[in-house]
């Protein structure tokens, strides 16, 4: 510490005692950078100063506002995303989609003599819907009757290395699916859950044979809690053919209507279950099984489905956080040169687009682009960084656009949805367990736009939204 800051320390305390505490708080935030509404929210939260990275500028400035450990390296847990999809529009653009396209020999007289393969492109976006959409463009070209397997060529990705429960061990969940080049309905099965006559029904949203639900749910008329899934005992039984799911503890009537999502099936037989389902209610016949294969050259193209956009995609990613998305098209990113896409490669390239912007960040360490890492850190300094190239660059509507928006959608629709703040900021969110984090943009009722970057790496990062939500009110009323 210097003289210069010691000097100043003593004159802090001095103010402490002749003038009170709530005026030596003032020249402290002053001193720290950090607006004194954030600092208290955060000395509430059992949360140090030094746990906390926080970044504001005015995107007319040369300067952060506010500057606080900009440097220092954090997890950032979502707001990885911000990378993942920003190298996304600046490597492929963002009218960029996808094509799974189906394989095979034209049928005589309705039968299909050989295999049906379907070529996985790395779509983050193929649903249930376009997958049936897909196979009845296949019964309009007069196929009735399949004679060989599903093969389903996933090529495209290099095979996944982790398993699906290594982050937490719950590998049902469905954020800790595993990308693969062809998947259909992110391999997840829903349940609508809702109070009926009394009881809680649980009903999925596809209804596979090959499952079942055991609901034991019982109702409850308390309020609606906000972690209303924690009230619930949730497991999965998978024998390898066919699955369980039970649910036990009480549903809060007042809740209304939820979904839960599961991971169940491998994904070869969701896949297969969900093609044996659709065919057979589209009238056609099949009675052989799921292999891996990719088919034979210059064999004719059946039936195509083409994705959304990338612009359109990256809204379900940022918006809601999806993990799998981004996790696909972060390996999609690492399709270049020969081979496979590997996690590897995927990082290679997201470093090239940066770089070819002029943004170097040594500190960067990519495992999935998601975020779902203990690994993956960035700094605030450079979070801000990118978020000023992306407002520079010509797709800054699609990008900035993706972002939830406070107050009124995604992760933020239940979330400052008071008039200062409401509508006014674009804002990523993440959080883990000991991380959590905001970034995004603001325009202020005084009509100025601003970068703004608040993470938090701490055993009581859960507790850090009171002072992220005061920065924001702080950023609303100052600028």
């Amino acid at each position: 510490m210097t003289i210069s800051s010691l000097k100043c320390c003593w004159g802090v305390l001095a103010l402490a005692g002749w003038l009170g505490l709530g005026l030596a708080r003032a020249v402290l935030a002053q001193e720290e950078g950090l607006p004194t509404d954030v600092q208290e929210a955060l000395a509430q939260a059992g949360i140090p100063l030094g746990a906390v990275s926080v970044v504001v500028q005015d995107l007319a400035a040369a300067v952060p506002v506010v500057r606080w450990n900009g440097a220092e390296s954090r997890r950032p847990a979502s707001l990885m995303k911000l990378v993942t999809t920003y190298s996304a529009l600046a490597g492929l653009g963002p009218a960029y989609t996808w094509e799974t396209r189906v394989r095979g020999s034209y049928p005589e007289k309705g039968v299909m003599a050989g295999d049906l393969y379907v070529e996985g492109s790395g779509d983050p976006a193929l649903s249930l819907e376009r997958w049936q959409t897909l196979l009845r463009d296949l019964r309009i070209l007069g196929v009735q009757r399949i004679r060989g397997n599903l093969v389903l060529d996933t090529s495209a990705f290099a095979p996944p290395l982790q398993e699906a429960g290594a982050f937490d061990h719950q590998a049902y969940r469905t954020y800790n699916t595993m990308p693969e080049a062809l998947q259909v309905g992110f391999k997840a099965v829903t349940l609508r859950i809702e109070v009926a006559n009394g009881q809680v029904r649980a009903l999925p949203d596809f209804d596979f044979p090959e499952l079942r639900v055991e609901n034991r749910l019982r109702v409850s008329d308390e309020p609606c809690p906000a972690n209303w899934k924690g009230r619930l005992e949730r497991t999965v039984e998978d024998d390898g053919e066919h699955a369980r799911i039970r649910l036990r503890g009480s549903f809060p009537a007042s809740c209304g209507v939820k979904t839960l999502s599961f991971s169940v099936f491998s994904n070869e037989r969701f896949i297969l279950y969900a093609f044996r389902k659709i065919w057979k209610e589209l009238g056609g016949t099949f009675t052989g099984t799921v292999v891996s294969g990719q088919a034979p050259e210059g064999s004719p193209v059946l039936a195509v489905t083409r994705s959304p956009s990338l612009a359109d995609v990256l809204r379900d990613i940022n918006k809601y956080s999806n993990n799998l998305m981004a996790r696909t098209l972060f390996l999609d990113l690492g399709r270049t040169g020969e081979g496979p896409a590997t996690p590897e490669k995927a990082a290679a390239q997201v470093r090239r687009l940066l770089q070819a912007r002029g943004l170097d960040f040594p500190e960067l360490v990519l495992e999935n682009g998601a975020g779902l890492s203990r690994r993956e850190s960035i700094t605030a300094d450079h979070l801000n960084a990118l978020l000023r190239a992306a407002h520079q660059d010509p797709f800054q509507p699609e990008f900035e656009s993706s972002l939830p928006l406070a107050g009124l959608d995604g992760t933020l629709a239940t979330r400052l949805q008071e008039p200062v703040v409401q509508g006014r900021f674009h804002l990523k969110t993440g959080s883990l367990d000991e991380v959590s984090g905001i970034a995004g943009y603001g325009r202020t009722p005084s009509g100025k736009e601003v970068t703004v970057v608040f993470l938090v790496n701490h055993s009581q990062a859960d507790a850090a939204r009171s002072a992220q939500d005061a920065l924001l009110r702080w950023i609303a009323r100052t600028f």
